[in-house]
């Protein structure tokens, strides 16, 4: 989608909406009303791609409306980014050449004039490999950094590099956009190859002043002088450290701890030569935990963390015979008032670990409760489970239980519509489900009340038999409870087929209302 403004004139060319008279609307000249207005309109970058298009659309055409709408439209049009694309076509240099996409020619200062009235735009920018539709030679990113002395995003508050494999496309590229105007920088999939580029890019931040508050590093093999880099940010509020085990000693743990904004930390000990504390580290202040390592390293962990006020918590833990519902416990008793969102989840292995249902027990008394995650364990859950969790945790929001094939005990349809009258704020659900048996819908007459806002369901099972009547009366179920979801998903393509199928059902028994509510208001006015 082309995101420049065409018009006929202005201060830069094509700068300017076609109608030029100015707003006489009150509204129009209340800029806090206007961002509003905007905001409301854009997009949220976890959208799905028909949405982020629908928004895009919308936000061009307010800002060709008048003049009061320009700038802040195109400030939320612009924001975030994930290819350069579209700002290379401001360039009149940059065409194709035997379908290639290169930069020759000279560059006017009325074409770099116009090329910045859109970069400073850019909030957030994720740098990647560009698809196989859209060929641009490599060398225009070394043409960019031969003729821009400043930084070509000179507003960028996140980058973001989802893939850091020299195999994909040109990743020192990424030094194109590092300025002192960022905030947030997340790499993804490091290798020891692109360690030497992530320690360049954090000293290049520091020496430039940048005030960096969030730092994501996962990979593996990261040394242990680009970690040093990474905590040299004192302002840190966010850092996370994924598949860095080898590399993570004591120094790096305790300048980690003494971090004095740090609110949020995420910390993988896999492989880690750190024995068990002996000695408390810090994070006096921090609100959110998440640790891979093994509980009794967990559980020898915690008590040296000076935090009262922890929120977030979260282990990612290897099979063990520690007893998890003690840990629990432990966990409960020190920040049972603060705590609002845990998860447990089972490090990636051949043999899954049984988890007994009563180890979750010591959870029970958190009535503020927002967030459950339980992932990769082996379980039993029936109908009677749900509804003790649901009546312990009525403010919850997001539940996700984990997958249970057939053959055991899994929650049935009695247990949505459980979830649909006790858990009212629930948006996001992954819960196992016995499709087998299925009751025939039978309409009521009337709408599921209240209506149920649930956005994602997640279904964690698989390898049901099921025919096409099935399908249909298990969608309607859904879309009974749940009138607003948006999205019905497999847990990892298990049954992809059949759950895409009852996905596209719901979208239709949606679409048949809206058009009868449409209807019926359509009516209503002629009469």
């Amino acid at each position: 989608m082309d995101l420049q403004i065409q018009a006929e004139s202005s201060e830069f060319p094509g700068a300017t909406p076609s109608s030029s008279r100015s707003s006489r609307l009150p509204s129009h000249s209340n800029p806090d009303i206007l961002d509003d207005i905007c905001e409301y309109l854009s997009y949220d970058c976890d959208a799905d791609t028909e949405d982020i298009h629908l928004s895009r659309r919308t936000l061009l055409r307010l800002a060709l409306t008048c003049k009061a709408f320009l700038e802040p439209a195109l400030d939320r049009l612009w924001r975030s980014l994930d290819s350069l694309f579209p700002l290379l076509k401001i360039l009149p240099a940059f065409g194709k050449s035997d379908g290639t996409y290169v930069l020759r020619g000279t560059i006017s200062e009325a074409d770099w004039a116009r090329f910045d009235w859109y970069a400073r735009r850019i909030r957030k920018f994720s740098y990647m490999r560009d698809p196989d539709s859209l060929d641009i030679a490599m060398h225009v990113y070394f043409r960019l950094a031969q003729l821009c002395s400043s930084p070509i995003l000179p507003s960028l508050r996140h980058l973001q590099c989802p893939s850091t494999s020299q195999g994909d496309f040109l990743i020192s590229g990424i030094c194109l956009f590092l300025s002192p105007s960022l905030q947030t920088l997340e790499f993804e999939n490091i290798s020891s190859v692109e360690d030497k580029l992530c320690g360049t890019a954090l000293y290049t931040l520091f020496s430039d002043g940048a005030q960096m508050e969030k730092i994501v590093l996962r990979g593996r093999g990261l040394s242990k002088d680009t970690l040093s880099l990474a905590i040299r940010f004192e302002g840190l509020r966010e850092l996370e450290l994924q598949g860095m085990g080898l590399s993570l000693d004591m120094q790096i743990l305790e300048e980690i701890g003494k971090l004095p904004w740090l609110v949020d930390l995420a910390i993988d000990f896999t492989n880690s030569s750190i024995t068990p504390l002996d000695k408390d580290i810090g994070l006096r202040d921090l609100k959110s935990l998440m640790i891979t390592a093994s509980i009794p390293f967990v559980q020898a962990f915690l008590p040296h963390i000076l935090t009262t006020t922890l929120e977030t918590f979260v282990a990612v833990a290897p099979s063990t015979s520690a007893d998890k519902k003690e840990f629990l416990e432990d966990i409960v008793s020190r920040w049972k008032d603060t705590l609002r969102r845990i998860a447990l989840v089972h490090q990636q292995e051949e043999n899954v670990e049984e988890l007994n249902l009563s180890v979750l027990s010591p959870l029970l008394p958190l009535r503020k409760l927002t967030y459950l995650r339980i992932e990769g364990y082996a379980m039993e859950l029936t109908d009677n489970n749900i509804e003790n969790f649901a009546r312990a945790w009525p403010d919850m929001i997001t539940l996700l239980l984990p997958f249970i094939s057939s053959g055991h005990p899994r929650p049935t349809i009695t247990s949505l519509r459980t979830l649909a009258r006790m858990l009212p704020g629930l948006r996001h659900l992954r819960i196992p489900l016995n499709t087998g048996d299925l009751p025939p819908f039978v309409s009521t007459g009337e709408p599921h009340s209240p209506v149920h806002e649930l956005h994602t369901l997640t279904i964690a099972s698989a390898d049901d038999p099921w025919e096409l009547r099935d399908l249909l009366h298990l969608a309607r179920h859904i879309d009974y409870f749940f009138p607003r979801l948006r999205y019905v998903y497999p847990y990892e393509a298990h049954d992809v087929d059949r759950w895409v199928q009852v996905h596209e059902m719901i979208q239709m028994y949606q679409a048949v209302r809206h058009e009868v509510v449409a209807f019926e208001r359509q009516r209503h006015r002629w009469t």
